[in-house]
């Protein structure tokens, strides 16, 4: 019986995997706690139909104000910011007066076969349980594929144009403050 048992829970770590493998643009975690600091990474599970992966934009949710990219050897990071319309307290003391809208990563290729994470530290907003943060993830590679990982939660992946895949977003959710 106990033998039956650990093969099951192998199972079920196995297909957890696959299925977040197939799941293309995952985040993880998958849920956190609002109004606190929390890394997350945006994990890339292959490239475009056999081309490799050489930009990575991730839209960052309006309600987040404050984030710092992972540095990644070989990529260059790119913000772009927006200007708040009032300055909000930032913490520590500070006033913020713009938020980043985008993190980029680029200048470096990942192969079709691989897969990798691009991280954020982030401070989440206040919200309540359940609230539902989409992170809009743009993949560009080689040979001008795209995919735009943009779409509604349970939307299946298909091509929208000539050369650009669409699936879901990766969705961060809120959960009660511990």
């Amino acid at each position: 019986m106990r033998h039956a048992l650990s093969v099951a829970a192998v199972l079920a770590t196995t297909i957890t995997g696959i299925a977040a493998a197939h799941a293309h643009a995952v985040i993880q975690p998958r849920q956190a706690p609002a109004d606190s600091y929390q890394r997350v990474t945006i994990l890339i599970g292959h490239g475009c139909s056999g081309a490799a992966t050489n930009k990575i934009i991730v839209a960052l949710p309006e309600s987040i104000l404050t984030a710092r990219p992972q540095a990644k050897p070989g990529w260059t990071v790119e913000l772009v910011k927006e200007k708040l319309p009032e300055p909000v307290p930032g913490g520590h003391g500070t006033m913020l007066t713009e938020r980043i809208v985008q993190v980029v990563w680029s200048g470096n290729t990942l192969p079709d076969w691989q897969y990798d994470e691009f991280g954020l530290s982030l401070k989440l907003p206040k919200g309540e349980a359940g609230t539902a943060l989409p992170f809009i993830t743009v993949q560009e590679c080689e040979g001008g594929k795209s995919w735009h990982w943009s779409a509604e939660e349970g939307t299946h992946t298909h091509e929208h144009d000539a050369g650009m895949q669409m699936g879901p977003a990766p969705v961060l959710r809120l959960i009660d403050k511990k």
